[in-house]
């Protein structure tokens, strides 16, 4: 039995292919909501055939795209840090760098004043 499929929006212009009515259920609840008919305009989630990558496209060149392997789809799952299982397996590491402001200053070397050239000019 063939599943039916449901063209979705997220109501900021990107659509995608659904397929089955309890995809289309768990999507609703995430801001997804039903268009009737193939949509003319907007961007489209795809995913390819082979590697299965998934990427927006323009809907005027999806039919571009599919002669190359992307088939319309439904978008990534949505990654929810603070539910998930283990959140570090969710959100994308960033490497920790410390700024220039906030690394400490080596003290004046002791017999050394501590004034510059500038100052001690500015002041005789």
């Amino acid at each position: 039995m063939t599943k039916k499929t449901y063209w979705m929006t997220n109501g900021y212009g990107s659509k995608a292919l659904i397929e089955g009515a309890d995809e289309r259920d768990r999507w609703k609840p995430l801001g997804w909501s039903v268009v009737d008919g193939e949509p003319a305009a907007g961007m489209v989630w795809m995913r390819h055939e082979v590697h299965g990558g998934r990427a927006e496209f323009p809907i005027e060149v999806a039919s571009l795209w599919q002669q190359k392997g992307w088939q319309p789809s439904d978008p990534p799952p949505p990654a929810d840090p603070f539910n998930a299982a283990n959140p570090a397996d969710v959100a994308t590491p960033v490497p920790a760098t410390p700024s220039a402001a906030a690394l400490p200053t080596a003290p004046a070397p002791a017999g050394k004043p501590t004034t510059s050239m500038k100052e001690t000019q500015a002041d005789g």
